[in-house]
């Protein structure tokens, strides 16, 4: 009975000795490549952190002494601080004897990944052989530049009405070993040609108190008749020395703006409509103008026949080479619908301008809407103007002497007249007396 048992307990334990044997055997890790460089058991392999999003490939070479089913492999560094997850495995596979297989994981390397020394290991298994690791030791490094966007915010958050105004804020952190300085924050809607930009002057290497910071808010104003709809708002972050970029795109929705609509149901001209949106008068277009004293103004009256509020925008054209011009009270007005308003253009001749006629050209514009009005200038020497003066004041005050001397001549007629009638009546009623 004894010897019965010794027996089955020799069985047993060469069995366990031949399983562990075999076990041991089954499977060889031959090679793993990390972006196509060799990695080293024995020593640390160093990598540099990639960009956020990127990865590393890593290629398995691997061998089996025997035939296995349902082979299985997986890559990973643990420890994350960030509770990233930093791994890949296979689909099952089976394996023939004596024969070389060679995989490929995807290893994301996170720019989130904190700069130290980690495992990456490196396992085979199957449904019932023991596990087969190898472990690699990486030294993650911080690449020398890199800026990351960690939000991107809105005001208004989620819409914004067409005709008004939409700010945005980003919110940037150095990733990198390195300062860096003069970053530019650009936020543009391609779809609607719009773009603003802002600079950051430092951002200090991460680990530091400055590594982060938030921009300005960067103003952009949404068309008046924009489509309603969701548009793709693009920041851009360029930084060192604008070589590299790092881009997010967010999405806003623009809704339908109140202009616009009302705009939408004006009448456009033509039968039945009450004429012209715009009605832009001048007052005089023709002023004579003394070179180098004094100026001539030419009113411009603008009225908005219409519902909605609309900007006009003034400019003088051909005016640079004899005279300084000068648009009073701004070269932007606003006028509301159903209302009238008037600006001055203010022309003054430069001492050097030849006399003679000059003509320029005032322009109003309000959106795609521009009128051009011309204008002259008829511009004389000051001595000239005061000879002409002269003349007049002379004429006038000959006109003036023959009235008065007219009117005195009268006087005198009238009076001496009445003298002789006193004179015959005093004669006529006289009496003698003897």
């Amino acid at each position: 009975m004894k010897m019965r048992n010794i027996g089955f307990l020799a069985i047993v334990l060469f069995s366990m000795v031949a399983y562990s044997a075999f076990a041991s055997a089954a499977v060889t890790i031959e090679e793993v490549k990390l972006d196509n460089d060799v990695l080293d058991t024995s020593g640390t392999n160093f990598v540099r952190a990639v960009e956020r999003g990127e990865s590393f490939e890593v290629k398995v070479t691997l061998s089996s002494d025997i035939d296995m089913s349902n082979v299985e492999i997986e890559a990973e560094i643990a420890g994350d601080a960030r509770d990233d997850v930093i791994g890949d495995d296979t689909d099952v596979f089976d394996m023939v004897a004596n024969r070389t297989y060679v995989k490929k994981l995807t290893l994301p390397l996170t720019g989130r990944m904190e700069e130290d020394e980690y495992l990456l290991r490196v396992r085979i298994q199957d449904r019932r052989n023991p596990t087969v690791e190898q472990t690699y030791a990486l030294g993650v490094e911080l690449p020398e530049h890199e800026v990351r966007i960690d939000d991107i915010l809105f005001s208004p958050s989620g819409k914004v009405k067409a005709g008004r105004a939409l700010l945005t804020t980003v919110r940037v952190e150095n990733d990198g070993d390195r300062l860096e300085d003069g970053v530019k924050i650009t936020v543009s809607i391609p779809e609607l040609d719009l773009s603003a930009s802002d600079y950051i002057d430092e951002l200090e290497p991460e680990g530091e108190d400055d590594d982060e910071t938030t921009s300005e808010e960067l103003y952009l104003r949404i068309p008046e008749c924009a489509e309603p709809g969701l548009y793709t708002v693009r920041v851009d972050v360029e930084f060192d020395d604008r070589d590299m970029r790092a881009t997010e795109d967010a999405l806003i929705e623009i809704i339908e703006g109140d202009a616009c609509e009302l705009d939408a149901t004006e009448p456009s001209p033509g039968p039945g409509a009450q004429g012209p949106q715009s009605v832009i008068t001048v007052g005089s277009q023709s002023q004579d103008i003394t070179a180098g004293t004094g100026g001539a103004i030419y009113p411009i009256t603008i009225t908005n026949n219409g519902r909605s509020t609309k900007t006009y925008t003034i400019s003088v054209a051909a005016a640079d080479s004899f005279a300084n011009v000068r648009i009073s009270p701004s070269n932007v007005v606003v006028v509301n619908g159903g209302e009238t308003k008037s600006i001055f253009v203010y022309v003054s001749a430069l001492e050097t301008t030849a006399p003679g006629q000059y003509g320029f050209s005032v322009s109003v514009s309000s959106g795609a809407e521009v009128q051009q009005i011309p204008l002259t200038a008829n511009v004389v020497q000051g001595s000239a103007v005061a000879a002409g003066s002269l003349k007049r004041a002379l004429e006038i005050g000959l006109v003036v002497l023959v009235v008065i001397l007219v009117i005195l001549g009268l006087i005198i007629g009238f009076n001496k007249l009445k003298s002789d009638e006193d004179e015959r009546k005093d004669g006529s009623g006289a009496q003698t007396y003897y």
